[in-house]
Order: structure tokens, then sequence, then C-alpha cells
């Protein structure tokens, strides 16, 4: 359930902290600061002056005021920090069966189809696992690791063949690959 609400959250939760800082930010009247002058009122020379200070052009905090609201300011802005990159994070999911074509750079080489069922080690982070790769009836194995979307690698067990590429959107990729011959190419793939 809420996970469907994420970004309306978010955003009702940056506004109100946005809301909130100008409001803690303000200074307080005079009346209502404590500080060394407080209690002036007492002492004639002590009146004249507190009346000075506070005929001064303009608001001057003091050190001691702005560390909080500065401290405030870069908590807030931490928090939305970590709300836009929750919220707005995609996840690229990988598992499950995708058609590649393979178009080889290299001479000599015949250009291919094939099917690869991706399986994660773990449901909850589908970054790293194993695949299968069934090329007209001859199975491949091995493992893929998924950076980013940007960055995609897969390599077989025997090492003799690595796929880099990245995520064009949730449902296709796309990337070069290298055989242990030097036979180079370059790869699509879509998923199912």
């Amino acid at each position: 359930m809420i996970k469907r609400y994420k970004k309306l959250i978010a955003v009702c939760v940056t506004m109100a902290f946005m809301t909130l800082l100008p409001v803690y930010a303000m200074p307080q009247p005079a009346g209502q600061t404590l500080g060394p002058d407080h209690g002036a009122a007492d002492n004639g020379q002590q009146a004249q002056s507190y009346i000075e200070k506070e005929q001064q052009v303009g608001y001057q905090a003091s050190p001691r005021k702005i560390l909080p609201v500065l401290i405030g300011i870069a908590a807030v802005a931490a928090a939305i920090f970590l709300l836009v990159i929750l919220v707005s994070k995609d996840k690229y999911d990988i598992t499950g069966d995708w058609d590649f074509h393979n178009d080889f750079i290299t001479e000599g080489y015949a250009s291919f189809d094939s099917v690869w069922r991706f399986t994660a080690y773990d449901d909850r982070s589908k970054v790293m696992g194993t695949y299968v790769r069934d090329q007209g009836g001859v199975i491949t194995q091995g493992e893929f690791s998924v950076v980013n979307k940007s960055e995609v690698v897969f390599y077989d067990i025997w090492y003799t063949e690595q796929y880099t590429g990245q995520f064009d959107s949730k449902t296709t990729m796309s990337g070069n690959f290298v055989l242990d011959s030097g036979a180079q190419g370059t790869w699509t793939a879509t998923k199912r």
C-alpha cells in the first residue's frame, strides 16, 4: 500500500520541511529572548544599552544561534536527498527469460540468437545470480552482476566469454561481448 504512494509521501514530507524551515529560522522578538541582557531594566545604564541594541538595523544573529539553524538546514537537505533517492530509484529486474541477438564484429563468426534465463541468488536484491543460455540446444551456464542501470556484466563459468552492457529500458538491454578467442561483437536483449 505504501509503495503505491511513495512519491506523494515524499512530496508531502518535503513540503512540510520547507514550510517549517523559515518559521524555525526566524528571530525571536527582543522581549522573548534569553541572553545576557535579560532583566537589564533593573539598571538604568544597562537599560539604555538594551534599547540601543534593539534599535540596530537588521537582525544580527550570534554564532550560537546560527549553528542550530545551519544544522537544521543540513538535516532537512539530507532528508530531502534521501527521500528523492529512495523514491526515484528505478528498479531494473533482470530475472526471467530474455531473447538475445548477438552480432559478431570479428570476421569468420556468424551472428546468432539465443534465450537466456536469469535467476537471482536473493529474491530481495536481484543484482547477482546465475544464467542459463539456450543457443539452439547448446546450453551454457554462467553468472551475472547488475551494478546499476548502466553496468551489467555476464560471464560463463569457464570465463571463456564476457558480456558487458546496460539497460536501455526495463525490458531491453544492449552491450558488447568478447570471447577468449578474441572474437568480439555487440548484443541486444528483450525481456519476454
